[in-house]
């Protein structure tokens, strides 16, 4: 489990970088750009979104669980990933002409749409369900700490005044375009050149295309919402609900991390299922345990003090974010239970048509309420969709789950235990924010008691859990030390 907790942590990182950045950078840009401005990129991006996921079909998924499968036998390896990269090239180049077609006839915000031509292009180089599933965690996350830092540094250079989108946006995509083109020069440390056979690339194209089905409906309820508020309301209520949902979303890297760390581990005990099932039950009860263990808590967090922090960190511009924010931090606990079993156990296990039917089923759902709830209440209609959403896929997925695994019994009284210690911390912070008055000392109150209220409440699962892991960690580190001498 040693290696299992060290690519967590680094996939960790990777995944809290890919919106570190924006999230350091976001009270600048909201200022300089305005809800309209970040409303627009929100919009025109999301747009772009549906052109990239095509062209990468069901790639990540697929593509990370058929390396991890074969990934101790090098000519296997290098055989899977070629034939897999070939038909994700001949895709983007497909979809890449398609959207110049799009361009071409598109009037309104033409100049942004060809700079995020830059994301299509970066499908093409994209190879991280390679090392994902080699479970090579280390490089990404330096090369891309790297890429971003430097995106960050050219944000704050060169976007000064609202007139600057189209700025932010090459800025954007070229980065994400040169994280991409950064992963190749270590390739061939991991895989040899492959001569492959049209009919070996297209036997891919079936499960690819099956595992693309769940990531466009994904997506609908992910993406789709912020199109439907830009036609359906105005391009300002997408900035609100856009960075509402950019706080929101920083726990959930982390879950991502996790998921995207244990599929591979699990893929590859999959292939001895019957002898490995007890391993896989235990790593996903872990998961779901310690994850709600942090993030319940982080919820009621966002909740208590959201009416304060919003305007503080995005400026009072953005206050119509406050009530989106608290809506979408309640959708936290659903949706990342919904990720661990997706990750952890659907994928991995080769559940492929229970994902696609949560999904569908999800994408339907969000569209209904979508298209009712937006046009009379804005980017507050589109949260309580996406809330309604992930509660109705976390507890199918769940169902489906617990006919083979059986794990709810022994995670349920850890839950509600932490359901009500977090209440309680909850209901503490409050009271004293309505004894404190002055804004900013109230607020730095609050945050550090809710902190110190939900330790001392949960100091016997600390001490059985989370400190034999530092501890157990720290030993490993010594004694790899001491070899080292």
């Amino acid at each position: 489990m040693n290696s299992l907790k060290k690519n967590f942590l680094f996939n960790a990182a990777y995944q809290v970088l890919g919106l570190i950045v924006p999230l350091l950078v976001a009270p600048y840009v909201s200022r300089v750009l305005g809800p309209e401005g970040i409303g627009t990129y929100s919009y025109t991006y999301s747009i772009v979104y549906y052109f990239m996921i095509v062209a990468l079909l069901g790639m990540n998924n697929y593509g990370n669980r058929s390396v991890a499968k074969v990934r101790d036998d090098k000519e296997k390896l290098s055989r899977t990933f070629w034939e897999i990269y070939t038909l994700q090239l001949i895709v983007t180049i497909i979809i890449f002409i398609v959207y110049i077609g799009f361009i071409f006839f598109n009037t309104e915000y033409k100049v942004i749409y060809i700079i995020l031509s830059l994301y299509v292009i970066s499908v093409a180089f994209d190879i991280n369900w390679l090392y994902c599933g080699l479970e090579e965690f280390k490089f990404t996350v330096i090369r891309s700490a790297i890429v971003r830092v430097m995106s960050a540094v050219a944000i704050f250079l060169f976007v000064k005044e609202r007139g600057d989108l189209w700025i932010y946006t090459l800025i954007l995509s070229s980065i994400t375009l040169i994280n991409q083109i950064v992963l190749w020069p270590t390739l061939f440390k991991h895989v040899k050149f492959y001569r492959v056979r049209l009919k070996d690339v297209l036997k891919h194209l079936k499960p690819t295309a099956l595992l693309f089905i769940p990531i466009l409906s994904f997506s609908i309820y992910n993406v789709m919402d912020k199109i439907m508020i830009g036609s359906l309301s105005s391009k300002i209520q997408v900035g609100y609900y856009e960075n509402a949902e950019k706080i929101v979303n920083i726990p959930l890297y982390a879950v991502a991390a996790l998921g995207t760390a244990t599929l591979p581990r699990i893929a590859n005990l999959n292939s001895n299922k019957n002898e490995n099932l007890d391993t896989i039950k235990t790593i996903i009860e872990k998961s779901i345990t310690y994850v709600l263990f942090f993030l319940i808590p982080i919820v009621f967090g966002m909740i208590a003090v959201a009416d304060y922090i919003v305007p503080l960190y995005l400026g009072e511009e953005f206050i119509y974010s406050v009530l989106p924010l608290k809506l979408l931090s309640i959708m936290l606990i659903f949706k990342a239970c919904s990720q661990i079993i997706r990750n952890q156990y659907l994928l991995p296990m080769e559940k492929d048509n229970v994902y696609i039917r949560a999904t569908l089923m999800g994408a339907i759902i969000n569209l209904i309420l979508n298209w009712i709830l937006i046009p009379k209440f804005e980017a507050v209609g589109a949260c309580i969709a996406t809330v309604i959403t992930e509660i109705v896929i976390s507890i199918y997925q769940m169902i489906n789950m617990e006919k083979d695994l059986k794990i709810i019994k022994n995670v349920r009284g850890n839950i509600s235990t932490i359901f009500i210690k977090s209440a309680v911390m909850f209901m503490g912070v409050m009271m004293l924010g309505t004894i404190i008055k002055n804004e900013p000392i109230k607020n730095i109150l609050q945050i550090t008691s809710g902190c110190l209220i939900y330790i001392l409440l949960n100091g016997n699962f600390i001490k059985d859990n989370i400190l034999p892991m530092i501890k157990k960690k720290k030993r490993t580190n010594e004694s790899a030390k001491a070899l080292e001498k």
